[in-house]
């Protein structure tokens, strides 16, 4: 049976949907499996949200840059480096476009519209958050970023606390756990 005293899954009807819940933790990491699922133009896009995140306070630190690197390398993007190069600076310049508050929104929110899927947003929300956290440190303008993006990405406190978790950040979760009698 599903529920037990041992897992953090309620018992009866609900336990195999809290296990599937439980288990969409497992992994937040942008992988193969997504990118195959993705048309050219969302593969350009995870890279403006990544290099978003990587700029949104300013500032690109040494540790971030080498974060964003290891990131970029190690995904399917199917094109060659030097394509990716300009796919990156292409990406970095639209952003570096935007002036005004109601611009970014319109730019996080169209980019938003691009992935349908709310798990593929969530990995892609905490794939930003893990080139923030590079450098050790969140800065406002990070938190702000973030903000935005788990706004505009309709991420639930929920699931913004399952990423927080999987960040392994200090912090008091936003949604409390379920009562222990609904554990058992």
């Amino acid at each position: 049976m599903w529920a037990s005293s041992t897992l953090p899954f309620p018992a009866g009807a609900d336990a195999v949907a809290a296990a599937s819940w439980y288990l969409r933790d497992v992994s937040m990491h942008l992988d193969d499996t997504d990118f195959a699922a993705m048309d050219d133009a969302q593969r350009v896009s995870v890279l403006e949200v990544m290099i978003a995140g990587m700029i949104a306070d300013n500032r690109v630190t040494p540790p971030e840059a080498r974060r964003f690197e290891e990131i970029v390398l190690d995904l399917p993007w199917g094109v060659t480096p030097i394509v990716l190069q300009a796919m990156v600076k292409g990406a970095r310049d639209r952003i570096m476009a935007l002036q005004t508050r109601e611009q970014v929104n319109e730019y996080v929110a169209q980019l938003a519209a691009k992935f349908p899927s709310p798990t593929l947003r969530e990995k892609i929300v905490f794939t930003i958050a893990t080139l923030m956290l590079a450098d050790g440190e969140l800065a406002q303008l990070e938190k702000n970023v973030l903000g935005l993006f788990v706004l505009s990405f309709g991420i639930t406190a929920e699931r913004a606390n399952a990423i927080r978790e999987a960040l392994h950040l200090p912090g008091k979760p936003t949604v409390p756990p379920p009562p222990a009698d609904e554990a058992n």
